[in-house]
């Protein structure tokens, strides 16, 4: 099974949040996702079964993946696309992050003043 496939998928994976499973069905309906693998060509087939990805991860084990995570950053930089200053601070968007915060429409807030009005 060749190694860009492997990787490709891995890639696809987590960057689409999707399981093993996940994975190697879109990938044979995307043939971007094909092209992104290594493959000329539009494929019918399955690449592989989702239990090859599970065994390649095992082998490679963490080692491995933060290989591949370190050999992309430096292809981005030595390419240009990445700069050296986007790595000095990181943005987080907390907008779709639960926070402790009641609002007004919240059953909770009526229990609360009801309670409070009883005693």
């Amino acid at each position: 099974m060749p190694i860009r496939l492997l990787v490709g998928l891995h890639y696809l994976k987590y960057a689409y949040n999707v399981s093993d499973e996940g994975v190697v069905e879109k990938y044979l309906e995307n043939p971007y996702w094909q092209y992104f693998c290594g493959n000329e060509y539009f494929e019918h087939d399955f690449p592989c079964d989702p239990t090859s990805l599970v065994k390649w991860r095992k082998r490679i084990g963490s080692e491995g993946v933060e290989k591949f995570l370190e050999e992309t950053i430096l292809l981005g930089q030595r390419e240009g696309q990445i700069t050296h200053q986007e790595f000095t601070r990181v943005n987080v968007d907390t907008t779709v992050q639960e926070k402790a915060i009641t609002f007004p429409t919240d059953a909770k807030l009526y229990h609360k003043a009801r309670h409070t009005l009883v005693e």
